[in-house]
């Protein structure tokens, strides 16, 4: 064989890999979303805390490193808009609406200008380790929280009859949405808990997106009322691995690690 000719198969194989790897990166990204539920000094005992020290770390990680970070809503509309996501495009949540919350994600937050989103449970507001209507006031008037529903009673949503199922969607929309003066667009599932049902009783209810734990394995990324978010822990203190989680293929990785 002449040394042109296997130059230009060389040369055709290097480019038809180069294609499938490109290919493969397309399919395999799904846009970020971060979990954080307890921040405290709890991190050695339950998986569901980051200590503040480690949740501050990221937040610079996420500043220093220009990530483009946009709210939950603002990420929908790209992904339902089929939107080009510029690089590094990821979007921060907090579950439950817990007082140490407010106490230290909210000044970290403030403080590297790194806009989220805080899901509240409507019968916990006031209550010891929750946040009060004066706390929530103040975070949704800043600018860089933005508000969700969690839903009034933090229960198994696929479960329920209609009319519970209803009213736990919309009358928690309707109580954020009157002590807030302003619409509150976004829902999280409790424990990530959901089905087609409750999914277009969502819809019907007037929310934009809604997010879940784990989807499922394989679910579509590109399904705004069941948006796949990483949980976010201890072992994320190693800025390496918080650097995977939030690449935009650890989901794709997780998932058949998990299978």
């Amino acid at each position: 064989m002449k040394r042109k000719t296997l130059l230009k198969i060389v040369l055709a194989v290097i480019v038809v890999k180069a294609i499938v790897f490109a290919v493969f990166l397309k399919l395999a990204y799904v846009p970020p979303v971060i979990m954080y539920h307890s921040i405290d000094h709890m991190d050695r005992a339950t998986k569901l805390s980051v200590s503040p020290e480690s949740l501050e770390r990221q937040m610079e990680f996420l500043h220093k490193h220009r990530y483009n970070v946009v709210t939950l809503s603002r990420l929908a509309s790209m992904i339902r808009n089929r939107e080009k996501l510029p690089p590094k495009t990821i979007a921060i949540t907090f579950d439950d609406g817990l007082y140490n919350n407010y106490r230290y994600a909210y000044p970290i937050l403030k403080k590297y200008g790194l806009p989220a989103t805080f899901f509240v449970i409507i019968k916990k507001i006031g209550e010891p380790g929750y946040v009060g209507w004066k706390e929530i006031k103040e975070i949704s008037d800043s600018g860089i929280i933005t508000i969700g529903s969690h839903t009034i009673s933090h229960l198994w949503l696929p479960s329920m009859g209609s009319a519970q199922l209803k009213d736990e969607l919309e009358r928690s929309k309707e109580i954020l949405e009157q002590g807030l003066g302003k619409p509150v667009d976004e829902l999280c599932y409790p424990i990530g808990a959901h089905n087609d049902r409750v999914k277009r009783f969502v819809k019907d209810a007037g929310y934009a997106c809604a997010v879940g734990t784990n989807p499922g394995k394989f679910s579509p990324f590109d399904d705004i009322y069941a948006i796949k978010r990483i949980k976010i822990s201890r072992t994320s203190d190693n800025l390496f691995v918080f650097w995977a989680e939030t690449s935009g293929y650890y989901t794709w990785v997780k998932e058949r690690k998990d299978d």
